[in-house]
């Protein structure tokens, strides 16, 4: 194949555009990346189209900082919210002020809607809990338990396992299976809006939680002392 020349490419790039002028204007890849001095004659709209990209892209550019930052803002918040609860949990001296403190942190800190946590024993039920026989749990919520965190719809028994008369108003629910050795309790939360908490849902905030609860639960149901 003859080695073409400099001039001779130059003159077929310059023969193709001029048989397709829009090439540019319909491939802006390419015309990101050229070098058009803004002079007189036709090539003022290049240049015009070429700034209008720019523009596009730094306008595209600033709207994803700004998600970001939003987001940063929101985890944050999120952190010190988080924080906060961990604080009131550990200063709790008895089981009944460690779930009365969950309870009221998850709705007003955290805006919960519903809330629910079983703790599985014999005892007498406590502030912002539950007792439940874990025989009974297990033909209850099987599909929760054998799932550790689960998050979106549920049947309509399990809802009303965890949430009793509340469970006709829940369209779905964020659920953590609390252990150590064995399954300690269950902890649940739940919105009206069916598409609120989904399987994509981020569980992270759910299972630092839960691994915080762990410990506390389990020191807490092998003492008697800790009722009030």
């Amino acid at each position: 194949m003859k080695h073409e020349t400099k001039e001779q490419i130059k003159k077929k790039l310059s023969d193709f555009l001029r048989e397709n002028p829009t090439y540019l204007y319909d491939n802006p890849d390419i015309l990101e990346n050229l070098y058009l001095p803004h002079s007189t004659g036709s090539a003022v709209s290049l240049v015009e189209r070429q700034v209008g990209l720019l523009r596009e892209r730094n306008s595209e550019l600033r709207s994803r900082l700004n998600i970001l930052n939003s987001k940063a803002e929101e985890n944050e918040l999120l952190l010190e919210k988080t924080q906060s609860l961990i604080l009131k949990l550990l200063d709790a001296k008895s089981l009944s002020k460690l779930t009365k403190n969950l309870m009221v942190g998850l709705k007003n800190d955290f805006s919960v809607e519903f809330y629910s946590l079983i703790l599985f024993g014999a005892k007498q039920n406590t502030a912002g809990a539950r007792f439940s026989n874990y025989n009974r749990a297990e033909k209850e919520i099987s599909s929760i338990l054998k799932s550790d965190i689960l998050c979106g719809a549920v049947r309509e028994n399990e809802l009303k396992f965890l949430f009793g008369k509340d469970s006709l108003s829940i369209g779905s629910i964020a659920a953590i299976v609390i252990k150590l050795d064995k399954p300690l309790a269950v902890l649940s939360i739940a919105h009206r809006d069916a598409n609120f908490y989904t399987p994509e849902t981020g569980t992270m905030f759910l299972s630092y939680l839960g691994n915080v609860l762990n410990h506390l639960l389990g020191s807490f149901l092998k003492s008697e002392s800790s009722f009030d």
